[in-house]
């Protein structure tokens, strides 16, 4: 009974060590409120395209999904829908191209545990501006802070520029 017991202490103990290990580091965290999601979204995808990104998958839910909406070449409105580990992939065969978003400004509506946000930012890649576009972000309250479930993305356009209100 003794060993039995000590042999599952080891065990617990080393688990807690396991999972301890793949936690994310304190440049991680989860946003204690929403209006810290757009800061942590822009760091977890700023910098080089082939990065680490176990701040964006702490930050997103596992089963978050990823929608880029945008116009055909006959006008009409088309969308992607993709997975975190989707866009993880598409954004690392950039290689080291160093990519900054910026959110430029966004307004929430909150109730209990959940909060949408509405969001324009701009995207630059090796100092370039790339893209400009509104994010569309729905995120819930969890026991260690606020986790996106969602991201609808829709890029600025000859046809769809940004309106005055969404610039800074």
């Amino acid at each position: 009974m003794l060993r039995t017991l000590f042999s599952a202490t080891i065990l617990a103990g080393a688990l807690a060590g396991s999972a301890m290990a793949q936690a994310p580091d304190a440049g991680c965290a989860l946003p204690s409120e929403p209006e810290g999601i757009p800061a942590a979204i822009d760091a977890a995808i700023t910098g080089p395209a082939d990065k680490d990104r176990d701040c964006m998958k702490a930050l997103l839910i596992p089963e978050a999904r990823m929608i880029f909406v945008s116009l055909g070449t006959d006008g009409a409105p088309t969308y992607r829908l993709e997975t975190l580990d989707d866009w993880i992939a598409r954004v690392k065969a950039r290689g080291h191209a160093l990519l900054e978003e910026k959110q430029l400004k966004f307004h929430i509506q909150r109730y209990g545990n959940i909060a949408h946000l509405w969001s324009s930012y701009a995207l630059h890649s090796d100092a370039k501006q790339v893209g400009r576009g509104i994010n569309s972000i729905q995120a819930i309250k969890e026991a260690g802070g606020w986790r996106v479930t969602s991201i609808m993305v829709q890029a600025e356009s000859a046809t769809a520029p940004l309106p005055t209100e969404y610039l800074p």
